[in-house]
């Protein structure tokens, strides 16, 4: 073998015996280093992560102190108008207070004046108190006369409603009387057709049965009311005492409305029995207790 051979086997041999240890540790360098990128990257993720929270607890925190700067702020033009209101309150009162002050003094001086002048003022007392004394009296007569004027309009009120129940009760009754009347002069047409002229004969008397006129006006009440086959009787709470003829013809109403006539035909001293007549009880009711009996003066 050359030489040069022998010297480069030898060398190629030292140089792989000193290779092999440094594979051996740079395989086992690049293992720890390996490990180190790894545990560094990790840091370096925690590192960001925990810069992450603590940017965002940063933020929070400033946002929270903005937050109470803007309360604060809102609290600050609070208190400001406040304190201008009650600025102007003190303004408001002390213009008051010194308004008060000329109020009172223009009083001491009036005090003063009344006090100067004692007769004048004794002198204004007694007008004053006969005045009032005098306004009072005019008073209860002004109130008196309002009462017996109140009293008198009821009595005219009621005497108007009587009034008025009257003449819907006359009205009635005349068209009741009309239309009686144009049926007796029916039947007299026909009688006379028949028989001749009706005319009374000579010597004849008036019928005994004619109303009598009724002397005073007068106001009583049905007590009782007895209806037999050929005639109802109703007694009433008046009688010979009170002014009560036979023969009277009064109305008797219920309430403001006509119910029928009453034609006395017996009379006591304290009440008076008569014949119903003009009773519809279909249309204006039966006559009962209770109801009124009326008299007109003249009628």
């Amino acid at each position: 073998m050359h030489i040069l051979t022998k010297i480069l086997v030898v060398l190629v041999a030292l140089l792989i015996a000193a290779l092999v240890p440094l594979a051996a540790v740079s395989s086992t360098n690049q293992s720890v280093y390996k490990q180190a990128a790894a545990d560094a990257q990790a840091n370096l993720k925690k590192a960001e992560a925990e810069g992450n929270v603590a940017n965002d607890a940063y933020n929070a925190s400033i946002a929270a102190v903005q937050a109470k700067v803007s309360a604060l702020e809102a609290q600050l033009r609070a208190a400001t108008m406040e304190r201008d209101k009650e600025t102007q309150m003190r303004a408001d009162k002390e213009r008051d207070l010194e308004r008060v002050r000329i109020e009172l003094a223009d009083l001491k001086g009036q005090v003063a004046a009344f006090s100067a002048n004692d007769t004048l003022q004794t002198k204004l007392i007694d007008a004053m108190r006969q005045d009032i004394e005098g306004a009072r009296t005019q008073y209860l007569a002004a109130e008196k006369a309002r009462v017996e004027l109140q009293d008198s309009l009821a009595r005219i009120q009621g005497d108007l409603d009587s009034e008025t129940a009257a003449k819907r009760q006359l009205q009635e009754q005349l068209q009741k009387v009309s239309e009686e009347k144009e049926r007796a002069m029916a039947d007299v047409q026909r009688y006379a057709a028949l028989h001749g002229s009706a005319a009374p004969r000579a010597g004849a008397t008036s019928d005994a049965s004619l109303p009598v006129v009724a002397d005073r006006s007068l106001s009583a009440t049905v007590i009782d009311v007895k209806r037999e086959p050929d005639a109802t009787l109703a007694e009433i709470n008046v009688g010979s005492r009170d002014g009560v003829k036979e023969g009277w013809v009064m109305t008797i109403a219920d309430g403001s409305n006509f119910v029928g006539n009453l034609r006395i035909v017996q009379v006591d001293v304290n009440r008076a029995v008569g014949v119903v007549e003009l009773e519809d009880s279909e249309s204006r009711g039966e006559v009962k207790s209770g109801q009124r009996a009326i008299a007109r003066k003249g009628q």
